[in-house]
């Protein structure tokens, strides 16, 4: 695994930040590195190498919350699937990215989803659905822009298209999951207060 420090403050306080542990998880040439190298650097990267284990951390802050995301990128190749339950462990933020011109990698994020909540069913956690590459044109499209609506709808997730390349919802997918992890850790500190405010036990 190689480590990669990229820390971009958008809002410095000094107070300590919250960590939140981000995983980004789709088959290989889906786009998982652009997606991460655009959010941190604001550049699409000129190379590639096919990724086995990358983790960055960025500064950022989320609704007026300071928070330190350390991203993991892992790898999409079957020979890694092995070290799957390991990401899915380290994370509480998953991006489930496919290419929409790559049906194959649309069904494959259903299944490490099904994977998720079953390793996670016990934690708080927050997934988003990316149908990365929306760039490109409908002649080559296999996964329709309603087709990743209704799944993250029947699951209650949300769901962006982006485009490392051009620039879209890719900063807004990693808020997304953000925003959307850090509204059910306050909804559990709620349901904790009232629990000891009459007196049950809330775990």
């Amino acid at each position: 695994m190689s480590q990669r420090e990229s820390i971009g403050s958008l809002n410095s306080q000094g107070e300590k930040p919250l960590e939140i542990k981000l995983v980004i998880l789709g088959r290989s040439l889906v786009g998982k590195s652009a997606l991460t190298f655009r959010f941190i650097n604001d550049q699409f990267p000129k190379d590639h190498d096919t990724t086995i284990e990358d983790q960055y951390k960025f500064n950022i802050n989320i609704d007026g919350t300071n928070c330190l995301l350390e991203i993991l990128d892992t790898a999409g190749q079957d020979d890694y699937q092995s070290m799957l339950e390991t990401w899915i462990n380290f994370g509480s933020g998953f991006l489930l990215v496919y290419s929409i011109d790559d049906h194959d990698s649309f069904e494959e994020v259903k299944k490490k989803y099904e994977k998720i909540t079953q390793i996670k069913a016990k934690e708080i956690y927050s997934c988003i659905l990316v149908g990365n590459k929306c760039d490109l044109g409908a002649d080559v499209r296999q996964v329709p822009l309603k087709e990743g609506e209704e799944f993250a709808n029947s699951k209650g997730i949300p769901f962006l298209e982006t485009s490392a390349l051009n620039k879209i919802n890719v900063k807004e997918s990693f808020i997304k999951v953000v925003h959307d992890l850090l509204g059910k850790m306050q909804e559990k500190n709620k349901a904790k207060l009232m629990g000891k405010m009459c007196g049950c036990n809330i775990i």
